[in-house]
């Protein structure tokens, strides 16, 4: 791309960012080639100097990252800053393309260097080479997110050794973020990256040692930690497991101090050493959303109890529900308590979950199959298999399911599935593996809208999630019963005005006028099941409500 060609680019995006804040569909999808030029051209500049093996690749895989930076700018400009859009959204794009050049490995052949280490041309490494620049990477995040700030690897000199017992301590920790049940380090690595830790951490340069000092230090911490010797009934309280742990290979090695047995004389070089810890990935995925779909925790203390559990990690892990110290899950999205009924079951209903508010995050369309269940109580499709593709904006819980909302493609309406009827969930990448960008519409829940959404409103305007435009409805009830409009609606209905009316009984009772905005298709199944205790008084729906009441008469007529 040219220099006047890029300029152009900058201008249309500038000209017509304020359309899209409205939610102009077409508008969006006019400007999609310019979006796409752009990220690209922030892609690119941010590698130059990079030693990269697949540099068309990794383009995209950072355009990718930076757009996700370049929606979450949309709602936060607000066209009053002196600067021009791209360059306020240049900051979030950069911030993403960081994430992804620092923290990230992927198939392109680029492996990432440590925090604040300047990347320049080199030579091509060895495999090994690579390998410990990878481990350094890593090792490198987690310190930043333990110390919470940035870690320096400039040089720093010799400031003295350290006891056994703190260097047993540096090593768990450095177990603890750098291994897990798919990542394991060798004796030889696990020495590289504690003289890396102890440089990061406390700017001192020194040396690990002599190997044999090292593996009896390994072996006196390895026959601490775990069973004295290794069952099948005690595998589960190992807490560092290693090559051969199961066929007891230190016990059978090491050799004891012949002056105090209590002491490692000499102990074997130890390898494929992993942290066990408390959860695995797939525990740590259910806790997280049991967390985040929780109705009994605020944001705050979600944030918080999914930060430590997170913290019980290795830093490889992963989550949807988290950005950094973010809670990525709108905690207000909650209507309803759990259900006894296991949500995560043959189907991998975690799994949607996952792709879901993987997609929501990174702004992503998806394609999906909508089922239905049949009398073997199996899932089946509807509309032999049609693919449906929606762009996902949120997922709520209503009544103890889950549900996804988004604009379905060429349809300007929000609609709303249940996510346990959905199978085969994919998200959409186009031909160069981009993904294919959310569509847009006038909707005040539209991620890159700056208006605030409430998810309890959405739910109350959508009484039982029916599809129907909602309208203002007036409802009679007992000036005691708010109970009733308050499990349904939440906080939003408005008290019209209040009548003194006798009941069956005779017995004169405040009665109120209350005011709710919902479904008029859904009212009428409410009010079904509410019974006499509420009584509807808009005319089109009372006469609706008479005319399912015959339907009933003539149901159960036994006559």
């Amino acid at each position: 791309m040219t220099q006047e060609e890029y300029r152009q680019v900058v201008k249309r995006i500038n000209e017509k960012i304020e359309y899209i804040q409205q939610g102009n569909q077409k508008v969006w999808e006019e400007l999609q080639p310019d979006v796409r030029a752009f990220l690209k051209s922030c892609a690119k500049r941010r590698i130059r100097g990079y030693n990269v093996e697949n540099p068309e690749a990794l383009v995209t895989e950072l355009a990718s990252a930076g757009f996700v930076g370049f929606m979450q700018a949309i709602p936060k400009y607000k066209g009053t800053e002196k600067a021009k859009f791209t360059t306020y959204a240049t900051t979030w794009i950069n911030g993403e393309i960081s994430k992804e050049l620092d923290f990230e490995f992927n198939s392109a052949g680029y492996k990432k260097k440590p925090i604040s280490v300047k990347v320049t041309k080199v030579a091509p490494k060895s495999d090994d080479e690579k390998d410990m620049q990878a481990y350094e990477a890593m090792l490198s995040k987690a310190l930043a997110q333990q110390r919470g700030n940035g870690v320096q690897l400039e040089e720093c000199s010799n400031k003295g050794s350290y006891a056994n017992e703190r260097s047993l301590i540096q090593i768990l920790d450095i177990l603890k973020m750098m291994t897990d049940e798919e990542h394991t380090l060798s004796c030889n690595r696990l020495k590289k990256l504690l003289e890396l830790y102890r440089k990061a951490k406390y700017q001192n340069a020194t040396t690990v040692g002599a190997d044999n000092t090292f593996n009896r230090m390994m072996g006196e911490l390895l026959l601490e930690i775990n069973p004295a010797i290794h069952t099948e009934d005690n595998d589960e309280d190992y807490r560092i497991k290693y090559k051969k742990y199961d066929e007891n290979d230190l016990n059978n090695r090491v050799k004891m101090d012949t002056k105090n047995p209590n002491k490692v004389g000499t102990a074997p070089v130890i390898n494929g050493l992993q942290y066990v810890h408390d959860f695995d990935h797939e525990t740590l995925d259910k806790l997280i959303q049991v967390v985040s779909f929780s109705d009994m925790f605020s944001k705050e203390e979600k944030t918080k109890i999914i930060r430590k559990l997170v913290k019980t990690a290795s830093v490889y892990y992963k989550t949807p529900y988290m950005n950094g110290d973010d809670l990525r899950f709108n905690p207000s999205a909650i209507h309803g308590r759990f259900s006894s009924r296991s949500m995560e079951d043959k189907r991998g209903f975690a799994d949607k979950l996952k792709i879901l508010q993987d997609a929501i995050n990174k702004f992503a369309q998806v394609q999906f199959i909508f089922n239905r269940y049949n009398d073997e109580h199996e899932l089946t499709p509807t509309r032999n298999r049609f693919v449906r593709t929606l762009s996902p904006y949120h997922i709520i819980v209503y009544q103890d399911n889950y549900y996804c909302i988004g604009k379905k493609q060429g349809d300007d309406r929000v609609w709303h599935y249940r996510i346990d009827l959905m199978s085969e969930i994919e998200i959409i990448r186009d031909e160069d593996g981009m993904i294919v960008p959310i569509e847009i519409t006038a909707f005040e829940g539209l991620p890159i809208s700056n208006t605030q959404w409430d998810p309890e409103l959405y739910m109350s305007e959508h009484l039982f999630m029916g599809y129907d435009a909602p309208q203002y409805i007036k409802i009679k009830i007992l000036s005691t019963d708010y109970t009733l409009l308050h499990d349904s609606f939440g906080d939003h209905y408005e008290k019209i005005k209040s009548c003194m009316e006798k009941n069956d009984k005779g017995k004169t009772l405040q009665y109120d006028i209350v005011e709710v905005r919902t479904s008029p298709e859904m009212i009428v199944q409410w009010a079904m099941q509410q019974g006499s205790k509420v009584e509807i008084m808009d005319k089109k729906i009372r006469a609706a409500i008479r005319k399912e009441i015959e339907k009933l008469k003539t149901l159960y007529n036994d006559d």
